[in-house]
């Protein structure tokens, strides 16, 4: 086993490759025998961190161990002029102050004077998983701040691990995707899952990062009710090369995104859509978050035998036909619409949705969105219904003849 840190550069005009070429690994009887992955690269202006007279102009930050079984991560430091040729620090540059659990990991960097002021926000696992923000003006020498708040945060997330951060210095909001839980192997016919099904986009202004003041807000969730794909996983946000998010389509905020490819097929049997998730299927893609983006339909679909009610992905080889749409749901919690309607599948074909996100024991696919809890002369109710075969949601109390249904919420029209 060995892993290795890649370098490609592509020329999005003429589709040229300079790679892929392995830029960074393990080094022999050091700190980082064993494992060498998670890079994130910053550039600056850093003088002599080797001492060697020499000036670096990118910073990689990287995660590494000589623990074969996978513990007692640190984080390092290699320094290049080209972004292919590295020199490593000779010593682990922030390290865990237990040996229990992964250790740090998951390095985020800023650079606020485009030469080597820069901070750093990485991951500890243990007892549970928080984040730590560190200072540094050398791109060595780190200090830690303190703990990230996580006021605001899903409360049916907590402690979650996240992918990446990045800052917006046009609004002073920074910019974090965490990811979701994993799944239950319960809920996947005994296989365990190495991708969370989903992703969650936060964001909070920079003089509350530590205190809270203004907590976490949500912004948007990547999950596979929205994709389809069954892992969804580690996002990294475009940025430029000092970590700034306004860049690209901005104020759009685009994410490149671990999946697992292809999506299971809509009759998939739960551990047949497990094993989707393996990591011989995993793979790139990209999400884009649009802001003031108009609210999500809540779309029912019928293929002759199930009913499918999303507002994101339908396997387009299930023979579904659009039968109507039943309200329009946020994307995230705002204008008092507060209530998250999630996508759940029971056995291969029976799909549902719920407002209880451990689907009752059965897999859960994502977040539809969000609608109202109390009726209002602008809203339209949602009823979950059984037609004996499989479930339905409907606008029709009654079910539209098939009973009483079980009252969801409210959406918009």
């Amino acid at each position: 086993m060995s892993d290795t840190v890649q370098y490609e550069s592509i020329n999005v005009l003429t589709k040229n490759h300079d790679g892929p070429m392995p830029v960074l690994g393990e080094t022999q009887y050091s700190w980082d025998a064993d494992f060498a992955c998670n890079p994130r690269v910053i550039r600056g202006v850093f003088a002599n961190p080797l001492a060697n007279g020499e000036t670096y102009t990118y910073a990689m930050y990287y995660v590494g161990t000589d623990a074969l079984q996978g513990n007692n991560n640190r984080i390092g430091v290699a320094f290049s002029s080209d972004g292919k040729a590295w020199k490593k620090y000779p010593h682990p540059i922030i390290s865990p102050q237990s040996l229990i659990g992964y250790g740090v990991a998951q390095p985020v960097l800023y650079n606020s004077d485009h030469h080597s002021a820069l901070r750093m926000f990485y991951e500890v696992s243990y007892p549970v998983s928080h984040h730590i923000e560190a200072t540094s003006t050398d791109g060595v020498h780190f200090t830690d701040v303190g703990t990230l708040t996580t006021a605001g945060l899903d409360p049916a997330n907590p402690n979650p691990s996240w992918g990446d951060m990045a800052y917006d210095p046009q609004t002073s909001y920074w910019y974090a995707a965490f990811n979701q839980p994993f799944r239950n192997a319960s809920t996947t016919g005994g296989v365990a899952e190495y991708g969370q099904y989903g992703i969650q986009m936060y964001r909070i202004p920079d003089a509350s990062l530590l205190t809270g003041a203004t907590p976490w807000q949500l912004v948007t969730t990547v999950d596979t009710c929205l994709t389809g794909y069954e892992s969804n996983f580690i996002p990294s946000f475009l940025r430029d090369p000092y970590g700034n998010l306004n860049v690209g389509s901005y104020p759009s905020i685009q994410m490149y995104t671990s999946i697992s490819n292809p999506p299971p097929p809509w009759n998939a049997t739960p551990m047949m859509a497990g094993k989707f998730g393996s990591t011989g299927n995993w793979d790139i893609s990209s999400a884009t978050w649009v802001p003031n983006q108009p609210l999500k339909a809540l779309n029912r679909y019928f293929n002759g035998t199930t009913h499918e009610a999303t507002t994101g992905w339908i396997d387009p080889l299930g023979g579904f036909s659009l039968q109507s749409t039943l309200g329009h749901l946020y994307e995230s919690p705002q204008q008092g619409a507060t209530v998250p309607l999630y996508s759940c599948k029971s056995g291969s074909t029976d799909y549902f949705v719920s407002t209880d996100v451990s689907c009752a024991g059965t897999r859960i696919l994502g977040v539809n969105g969000y609608g109202y809890s109390a009726p209002a002369s602008n809203l339209v109710p949602l009823y979950l219904c059984s037609t004996g075969t499989d479930h339905l949601v409907s606008n029709d109390s009654n079910c539209e003849g098939k009973g009483a249904g079980q009252l969801l919420g409210y959406a918009l029209p």
